[in-house]
Parts: structure tokens; sequence; C-alpha cells
């Protein structure tokens, strides 16, 4: 699921026009308003243990990951190379990106040629290529990706008591900024009081920078 608040979001407006519709009373209501909240958090917990995944919300830079050599960029799910070369006639951008049941895949439109996006790498050509997050729009604003320590360090507490208060509303405000951190949480301590403090992998901090921006930049 990309967007996770968006999709409890739906599932809230649609309870409300059933209602509106006489279809449901308030106590139905009620209860799907609350399978859709058991749903939010079901999916952010999986996304909290998973590796990152391709945004359509968001620009990335597409980088090899054997030369660190730039390819292109993405930018809502639209793709331009990096270079001059020369574009069709009827095309306004190089590519696009497309998501369906078979995954997420680029396709480009001169040459119809097709990379498939798995998590945050896309292979192409036999070649890998590493996504690398520079934006994202969160609430109409777009924002670059948190990358101060001490920034980080308090969203991640804040989300962790909303989360064990079941505050959706605070929760909601911070994940999508957490996500698109420059950091994400320790692989070997998990943030877990106790260990984070002789965890030699975060030093001690509970997380660590992202691991494709610290072998690329």
């Amino acid at each position: 699921m990309q967007n996770p608040e968006g999709h409890r979001q739906t599932l809230h407006e649609m309870s409300a026009a059933l209602l509106d519709e006489g279809l449901i009373d308030q106590l139905e209501q009620f209860d799907l308003n609350d399978r859709a909240n058991a749903a939010y958090w079901h999916a952010v917990e999986e996304l909290q243990n998973s590796p990152g995944h391709y945004r359509g919300a968001s620009t990335y830079d597409v980088v090899q990951i054997d030369n660190g050599k730039l390819l292109g960029t993405i930018s809502r799910s639209i793709f331009n190379f990096a270079n001059d070369q020369p574009l069709g006639a009827s095309f306004a951008y190089d590519g696009k990106i497309y998501s369906d049941s078979d995954g997420i895949r680029l396709t480009l439109g001169l040459s119809r040629k097709v990379g498939t996006i798995s998590g945050l790498v896309m292979e192409m050509n036999g070649r890998r290529y590493q996504l690398v997050e520079t934006e994202r729009m969160i609430a109409g604003v777009t924002h670059h990706p948190l990358s101060d320590a001490d920034t980080y360090r308090a969203l991640i507490d804040t989300a962790q008591v909303a989360q064990e208060e079941r505050d959706l509303r605070a929760f909601e405000k911070v994940r999508p900024y957490i996500e698109s951190a420059a950091f994400c949480i320790c692989s070997a301590c998990l943030d877990r009081f106790g260990a984070r403090d002789d965890c030699p992998t975060c030093e001690g901090k509970g997380f660590v920078k992202k691991p494709a921006l610290a072998v690329l930049r």
C-alpha cells in the first residue's frame, strides 16, 4: 500500500457517504471506520518492517549501482534522462512509471524498453539502478528528505508514543517525514531500549543513514 493515510481517508469518506444515503446507520459507520483504522495500523506496521517502497508522490535520482552514474530522474512517475537524449516528437518526457497487478515498471516512450522496480531498485538492460528519493509531496507541499539527526530522533519518539496510544492524527502527521528521511531504524537493535545503548551498528542512536545514501554519496 503506497499511501495508507489516503486509503484510510477514502474508506472514511465512503462510510460517510453510505450514512448520508441511509444505507447504514451510525453504529455501522463506526464499525466500518474502526476496521479502516485497524487496517491502517496493520499497514504502517508492515511498512516499518519492510524495505523502502516506490512512492508516486516522490522525486528520485536514478543512479547506476555499480558506478554511481546518474541515469535520470523520476518525478511524480515521469522519467527523464539526465543527458540530452532526443525525445520523440509526440513525447514530452522520456518514460513513465506504471503500477499494476504485475508490479511496478518503467516504460520508455521511444524504445518501449521496460525497467522493473522492486523496492527502490530498478533493473533494466541487465543493469541495476538505485532510486534515491530527493523530494516528496506531503499534504500538498514539496519537502526534501529530513537530514537532521536530532529532528529525526524527535519524530520517531513522537511516532512511537502516538502508535502506543493509537493517536491517529499525531501519527499520520509525522509518518511521511520519517519514511522519506535520510535515515532508517537500525536493523541490528531496532531502536529497542537497552539493546540500542550498546549497539555498535548505530552507535547508540537507534537509527542509521539509509544504505543507499551511505554508498552513493
